[in-house]
């Protein structure tokens, strides 16, 4: 068993953090929320984290739901989304911080668990999507999406783009919004590569795709204003 944490947390670390139970017990967790990962809003000394356990998906999982095969701990989900988190904290732009990591081997393979920053939003992208009003539709009271939100994504997944921060998954579930600030979260299968506008335009597309699937109109038509605003905040 590796565990991976800042050198802060390294007298204080215990593997029973990685536990749902463990916080259970304690009445420290807050809430949950199960997708392809599984992961746990938790109360600990130290502020609100974010627990959440690797999952399979596909048609692996119905084999396999959370063991992955062991080519070694540099390779593991866990160690390289901690690793890229922590490089994101150093570059200054919004995601969580990392907290904790815990990576254990069982014969050839592995599961692992990773520790995060709870980050406080208002709400997430996908979230605002479906309160966007189009005529002849009832009016929605929840938080609603300005056109200033959409420029500040765009602006925002640029910094990371100019920074070479690939997302693998740039989905509007992913991105979250606190009144003017937005942060991206989920760097699973995450990388650092050289800015190129092949993988640059493949995540904005991936975007697309999601706002598009969400709120069931097109971004070259009913949602072509909000779509141009957040591209003016990519280019500006």
């Amino acid at each position: 068993m590796s565990i991976i944490t800042s050198p802060e947390l390294k007298s204080d670390i215990d593997p029973q953090w990685f536990e749902q139970d463990y916080w259970v017990n304690q009445g420290r967790l807050l809430g949950a929320n199960s997708g392809r990962g599984s992961t746990w809003v938790i109360k600990s000394e130290w502020g609100k984290w974010v627990l959440r356990h690797y999952f399979r998906g596909g048609l692996y999982a119905k084999l396999n739901r959370d063991r992955y095969f062991w080519t070694g701990l540099k390779n593991s989900r866990a160690y390289q989304e901690y690793q890229l988190l922590d490089e994101i904290q150093q570059l200054g732009l919004p995601s969580p911080k990392p907290i904790a990591a815990l990576i254990a081997q069982h014969g050839l393979f592995y599961r692992n668990d990773l520790i995060m920053e709870h980050i406080q939003h208002q709400m997430t992208f996908a979230q605002g999507i479906k309160t966007l009003q189009f005529k002849n539709e009832p009016p929605c009271h929840m938080n609603q999406l300005d056109l200033k939100n959409w420029y500040q994504i765009g602006h925002t997944i640029a910094q990371y783009h100019h920074n070479g921060i690939y997302h693998s998954d740039l989905n509007a579930h992913n991105i979250l919004l606190n009144h003017d600030q937005v942060f991206i979260i989920d760097f699973d299968k995450g990388a650092i590569k050289p800015p190129n506008k092949h993988w640059q335009t493949n995540n904005i597309s991936r975007l697309k795709r999601s706002i598009e699937k969400l709120s069931q109109k097109s971004c070259d038509d009913q949602l072509s204003e909000q779509w141009q605003i957040l591209l003016d905040g990519y280019h500006a």
